[in-house]
């Protein structure tokens, strides 16, 4: 059943939708770059057997090109990542991930820009469906909302998260075949780390550390939760699947990150699926479709990297 590209996308999705609810579940009790730190250091921990013999081989390419490995780091890995975990705290599970399923639109938006990757029509259509769609979801369906600036910090932020998202996108477009694949992983989160440790000090510098003393059982077992399913199990089963069908079908089972989101959000959290939720997912996702249909014609076409 593994060996189906299908059934691969399906369970990473699955496991980046639960990222998104268990976030939302512990956000409260784990500051959210401590929570993203620790994500990714059981990452490194647990993926190190695997690419250690690589990276022997690559370590004067690792040296080379830090600056490369540490803008992959703190935008994608950890930059990314932290802005869920923040936006959660603030909004609800459904709206970060529908928010988050807005990212392909900004990676493309990105590539014409910075890239000079060519748009169709069509692409312009989709692009500004989408738009709407998380405008739609960020007002609760109330465009009033957009002249009185009355707007969730938690959608905002997970808005930042998928500009941080897209820059990583790009970067990797354009630097990614500097090293094999598990180089390029592992020295993204080692970039990642070394940066952003200033930040978590600082954030544990001001909230204190007795939040370590109320962590329960539950709380140690959605820490191992987010350092494998989401973080390595996803990344592998994506990337092998979309080798094998292309980055364009591919990407377009990410939006199920959005169903199973707003299933455990429901089930375990006690959110309300609001109509407002249904019309801007549906606005998205239909964009996403038309824009990244077409995407195997543009310029200067590379595989896509996916870190949720």
């Amino acid at each position: 059943m593994l060996n189906n590209p299908y059934v691969l996308l399906i369970l990473a999705a699955l496991f980046w939708g639960g990222n998104f609810a268990l976030g939302k579940a512990v956000s409260g009790s784990i500051p959210p770059m401590t929570l993203s730190y620790i994500r990714w250091t059981e990452a490194f921990i647990f993926f190190l057997p695997f690419a250690w013999n690589e990276l022997k081989e690559q370590k004067g390419n690792l040296i080379k090109n830090w600056k490369i490995f540490v803008t992959l780091g703190i935008t994608g890995v950890l930059g990314f990542n932290m802005c869920v975990y923040l936006s959660v705290q603030y909004t609800t599970a459904i709206n970060a991930s529908l928010i988050n399923s807005f990212a392909p639109v900004v990676i493309i938006l990105l590539s014409m820009f910075f890239l000079k990757e060519s748009i169709s029509f069509r692409q312009v259509v989709g692009i500004f469906i989408s738009i709407i769609g998380v405008v739609w979801i960020i007002t609760r369906g109330e465009f009033q909302k957009l002249f009185t600036l009355s707007f969730n910090n938690g959608d905002l932020i997970m808005l930042i998260a998928i500009i941080l998202w897209g820059i990583y996108n790009i970067v990797l477009k354009k630097k990614g075949k500097i090293a094999p694949q598990k180089t390029v992983f592992m020295g993204s989160i080692i970039g990642g780390l070394i940066f952003t440790l200033p930040l978590v000090i600082y954030e544990n510098f001001g909230t204190g550390l007795n939040w370590i003393m109320n962590l329960s059982t539950g709380h140690y077992l959605s820490l191992l939760y987010f350092g494998i399913f989401p973080t390595i199990f996803s990344f592998r089963f994506f990337n092998k699947a979309m080798l094998e069908v292309g980055p364009s079908r591919a990407s377009i089972f990410a939006n199920l990150i959005v169903v199973f989101a707003a299933i455990f959000g429901i089930i375990f959290l006690n959110e309300k699926l609001l109509f407002s939720h249904l019309i801007g997912g549906i606005l998205i996702i239909f964009g996403v479709i038309l824009t990244t249909q077409n995407k195997l014609s543009l310029k200067g076409k590379s595989n896509k990297n996916t870190n949720h």
